[in-house]
């Protein structure tokens, strides 16, 4: 089984992705749920709904996850989604190489 490209806590590796994914995170979440085949519009959204955010973002890990052959555990993932959802969608765009902002 593979690994993440960069640990939960590599958030700051890429400070440009990191700031976005605090200032607007519908975008950079929206923006890896587009990455593997889901609208970008309704899950920027569902993303960021409280109460509901945790299980969409838990489901766009999943896939990453088993795209990948990642070897993480559900409970793992969840919690991930669930409370560290900006280091998580760091960690997602990261490892599937989705560009939050237009390079020049």
């Amino acid at each position: 089984m593979m690994s993440w490209k960069s640990p939960l806590w590599g958030c700051f590796d890429d400070i440009g992705a990191c700031l976005i994914a605090w200032i607007v995170p519908c975008w950079s979440f929206g923006k890896v749920a587009e990455d593997v085949g889901e609208d970008c519009l309704i899950y920027g959204i569902l993303g960021v709904v409280p109460i509901v955010h945790g299980y969409f973002r838990y489901l766009i890990r999943r896939k990453i996850v088993f795209r990948n052959g990642i070897s993480e555990e559900e409970w793992f993932s969840f919690l991930v989604s669930c409370f560290f959802p900006l280091c998580g969608n760091c960690q997602e765009r990261t490892q599937q190489n989705v560009q939050t902002m237009p390079r020049t």
